[in-house]
């Protein structure tokens, strides 16, 4: 089930990665055979190709260093699997091919986190309307994650 789309299907988990390939955020619902269970699409095998189209595959992918990267967006923080392009297709940076996704890196160095820009839009409107602070913003998106405190939402430091 997909709680970003409300799309209800039983799906196993490589039909739902590639059902997301164009939508790599969407925070998805597992049966368990009980109930329900929140997991992130890199659990499922999803994985984000940076300097190529959404879907295709890169020849020689290099993953993000420490196959760790966090992507913040407006509906919570994203556990993702990230590669970046090394065949020669794309002659770009990691940050270039990050910002190319609308992907805001917080280093320019090895970089394992990011901002989508939509955040970066709506931490602009609100920082103008309210005043709110990044860690304000960051502890808010932490709670629409997992708002019961039972899982530690991954701290976002570089």
């Amino acid at each position: 089930r997909c709680l970003s789309c409300d799309n209800v299907g039983l799906l196993c988990g490589e039909c739902t990665a590639t059902a997301h390939s164009h939508q790599p955020l969407h925070r998805i619902q597992k049966w368990n055979g009980h109930f329900f269970l929140k997991v992130q699409l890199k659990s499922l095998g999803m994985r984000i190709q940076l300097g190529h189209v959404p879907g295709e595959v890169c020849p020689k992918p290099e993953s993000a260093w420490g196959d760790d990267f966090v992507v913040i967006d407006t509906d919570g923080v994203h556990n993702v699997g990230l590669d970046f392009c090394t065949c020669g297709s794309s002659t770009k940076s990691h940050v270039e091919q990050l910002l190319d996704r609308r992907l805001y890196p917080a280093t320019t160095i090895n970089p394992k986190s990011a901002a989508t820009f939509r955040v970066l839009e709506v931490f602009e409107l609100l920082q103008y309307e309210s005043k709110v602070s990044p860690y304000e913003l960051y502890n808010t998106i932490s709670r629409l994650t997992d708002n019961t405190g039972l899982t530690s939402v991954k701290v976002c430091l570089g």
